[in-house]
């Protein structure tokens, strides 16, 4: 069985600690392990880890604040960019009621980071911490502790990597405690995060952005709550709201939703290989807070 590791290292880089994943044997993860051998030697980490702990409406409105204060910053550097000041967000209201200026916040990061490319200048980086903070926003506010991990191999990919329409079909709608997803690898939302923030908008304009691609990245999702275990009938309830949100808000008359590219959720390609409480991760992160590699391993 080929296991894939993620390395985390201390802040001083002295210390490292580890945690190991079993890959699924399918055919697109064979070729996603591939794609990993190939382009480690031109490649460098890049990765980031989110802790959430179960909060309250105050500590969202303390992130409301937050984004509101990158919105000033934004406008005062005035590179080549104005967020018009009614798209901060009210902090009389929780802020993942206010959808639209959620989702407008989001695409003005999505537009501005396809033309200029991520980390282009300190605007763009900016509007990093916006597309952050809509994601921590949009849910609300949290009752469990959560910590996602996204790490990805940056360099130069060969083309050719499409993925095919029996690929899409693996996408599950709710993430697993543990399992190892193929990172998305897009600037912008898909289809499904569209459904998930009631953004039939951006279909319309035609700025939805699905992955297409395979990529050399991986996230994972650790959260308590009731529904780290989605049965097969809880994701396929997801489906049927999603496909009848598809077809209530007209979505055919732009895209053929019933398309694979189309379906809901993320590639999962394997699962974590040992036991842990989200309190054993959450320590691992903070005393190892950095993402060293990404290794390949096989369990022989």
């Amino acid at each position: 069985m080929k296991k894939l590791q993620i390395q985390f290292q201390s802040e001083s880089g002295d210390k490292t600690k580890s945690i190991d994943f079993d890959l699924y044997d399918l055919p697109v993860v064979n070729r996603f392990v591939d794609l990993l051998n190939d382009t480690k030697p031109t490649s460098f980490i890049e990765g980031r880890v989110d802790v959430r702990r179960s909060n309250t409406s105050e500590s969202t409105l303390s992130l409301a604040a937050e984004m509101n204060t990158v919105v000033d910053t934004v406008n005062t550097l005035r590179e080549d960019l104005l967020i018009d000041e009614s798209l901060k967000l009210d902090l009389d209201i929780e802020p993942h009621l206010q959808v639209k200026k959620l989702n407008k916040l989001h695409e003005i990061f999505q537009l501005y980071t396809e033309v200029h490319g991520i980390n282009a200048n300190q605007t763009q980086i900016e509007l990093e911490r916006v597309n952050i903070l809509v994601h921590l926003l949009e849910a609300g506010p949290v009752e469990m502790d959560q910590v996602f991990i996204v790490a990805k191999q940056v360099g130069p990919i060969p083309q050719g990597l499409e993925l095919t329409p029996e690929d899409h079909m693996l996408r599950k709608p709710h993430a697993l405690w543990g399992e190892l997803e193929m990172d998305y690898h897009t600037v912008g939302k898909d289809l499904g995060a569209c459904f998930w923030t009631d953004d039939s908008e951006l279909v319309a304009t035609g700025e939805l952005r699905q992955q297409t691609t395979l990529c050399p990245g991986i996230a994972v999702n650790f959260m308590t709550g009731p529904h780290n275990a989605p049965t097969d009938e809880v994701d396929h309830q997801k489906e049927v709201e999603f496909y009848t949100w598809c077809e209530k808000n007209n979505l055919n008359d732009h895209i053929d939703y019933t398309d694979p590219q189309y379906r809901l959720g993320r590639l999962r390609i394997g699962r974590i290989s040992d036991e842990y409480t989200i309190q054993e991760i959450q320590d691992l992160v903070l005393y190892f807070p950095d993402i060293k590699d990404i290794i390949l391993k096989s369990d022989k």
